[in-house]
């Protein structure tokens, strides 16, 4: 298939769709998936400790997660180029049913930590940015609208199993919750192996004449001398903060709040509700109104939610917390859109899977940090106040490195490749 045949118009909405399914899988069991079972979690592990766990011991867990993903995300990104994404999706989703199954048998925290270095290669191996790789390789045209529907699969998995997985806890307990949650990605992975194909544009292998296609784009080294680069890693680094922060956290702020359950898990549903609605809006928009403005909205919205939840907490008001919750959750979804749009845009896809690993370090570090230090803050302060302050803080920095975006340089990068 050539880049621009018939056939690779049709079969790229085949692969949006499996890529669609696999975020929908990956991020939301990791995720918003993960987050309602902290309680239980800390019940069933305090036991084996011989002592309380607290918050910042199982958010830990994201922690090292996220760390490890940011470490294998470079080994990854460089596989993507040379192998393709083929084999690192099958991989990563056999490892995410085995995880699962160990998470179900687990009796100490220290497994937790373990299963959770297993986590962070998966995320490396089937997360966002090899997803993005593969959907980028695939679309020249329509490649925000294409971005937008396969990242709006995290949202609509964060949004789903919290609450299935909040029944599967209540119905059968959360150890057999596990086990059946293994079958997900088992039941995905025969799928992937028969539909995925390396895209047209990928820089890994390529079949036929689809190899004749010349790339072109920023070298990682060209990339790194770029303001531009420093920009769009420090508000990913820093909305990553925002959002892993307040995913991770908000399920127990709104427990310690009196709220039931089901409650508690329709607030971390609506959050990335939210984002669903801002992904596919941000990248079909982008197209006509530019990337840049698109941004500045998306971080406005983000920013509003941020101080409509901490006048939730002060004030003590619904209305606040679940107007905070959809402006955040839909700004988000618009930025995380923008910003996997803005690095194959901005860099080409000569090198996109190095460039997406070098910016996979510095947002995963963002990310491993904001459960982590939203739990610690919480059980050093007593409120979920001062966590969430930082939040909103971190998205003041987001804006003003999304200001400092040169549009005009973006131009020039896609006229002017640079030599590998």
């Amino acid at each position: 298939m050539t880049g621009s045949s018939p056939e690779v118009r049709a079969y790229r909405w085949v692969i949006c769709a499996l890529s669609f399914l696999i975020l929908f899988v990956s991020q939301g069991l990791n995720f918003g998936g993960m987050a309602v079972f902290d309680v239980q979690l800390m019940e069933a592990l305090s036991v084996t400790a011989g002592s309380d766990l607290n918050v910042a011991q199982i958010k830990a867990r994201d922690l090292i997660m996220l760390l490890t993903a940011a470490v294998f995300g470079i080994g990854s990104g460089w596989l993507a180029d040379k192998v393709g994404v083929k084999p690192l999706l099958l991989v990563g989703l056999a490892m995410l049913a085995a995880a699962n199954l160990l998470l179900a048998r687990m009796t100490a925290l220290p497994e937790l930590y373990l299963i959770s270095l297993g986590l962070g290669i998966v995320l490396a191996l089937c997360g966002l940015m090899i997803n993005v790789y593969l959907i980028s390789s695939w679309f020249d045209r329509q490649r925000g609208l294409a971005i937008g529907i396969v990242l709006a699969g995290t949202s609509v998995g964060n949004a789903f199993f919290p609450r299935m997985n909040t029944w599967l806890i209540e119905t059968s307990g959360w150890r057999q919750a596990f086990e059946w949650l293994a079958w997900v990605p088992l039941i995905l992975l025969p799928i992937a192996f028969f539909l995925i194909k390396n895209g047209p544009m990928s820089a890994g292998k390529r079949e036929g004449a689809a190899a004749a296609i010349k790339l072109t784009g920023y070298s990682l080294g060209a990339a790194l001398k770029s303001r531009n680069f420093w920009c769009l890693a420090t508000i990913a680094m820093c909305t990553f903060y925002a959002i892993l922060g307040m995913q991770a956290n908000i399920f127990i702020y709104m427990s310690k709040a009196d709220y039931a359950p089901q409650v508690a898990a329709t607030g971390v549903s609506i959050l990335f509700l939210g984002g669903f609605f801002g992904k596919l809006l941000a990248g079909y928009i982008a197209e006509t109104f530019g990337r840049k403005l698109i941004l500045l909205i998306g971080l406005g919205l983000m920013l509003s939610g941020g101080i409509f939840l901490l006048l939730a907490i002060e004030l003590t008001s619904a209305v606040s917390l679940w107007t905070g919750l959809v402006f955040f959750g839909f700004g988000w979804g618009g930025i995380y859109t923008l910003i996997q749009l803005l690095a194959a845009d901005l860099f080409g896809m000569i090198a996109l899977g190095k460039i997406l690993a070098a910016i996979n370090i510095l947002d995963a570090a963002g990310g491993a940090a904001g459960p982590f230090v939203t739990g610690l803050l919480f059980d050093v302060t007593g409120t979920y106040f001062v966590p969430f302050a930082v939040i909103t803080g971190a998205l003041c920095i987001a804006t003003v490195a999304a200001s400092l975006l040169d549009m005009q340089r973006a131009a020039i990068v896609a006229q002017s490749p640079q030599p590998v």
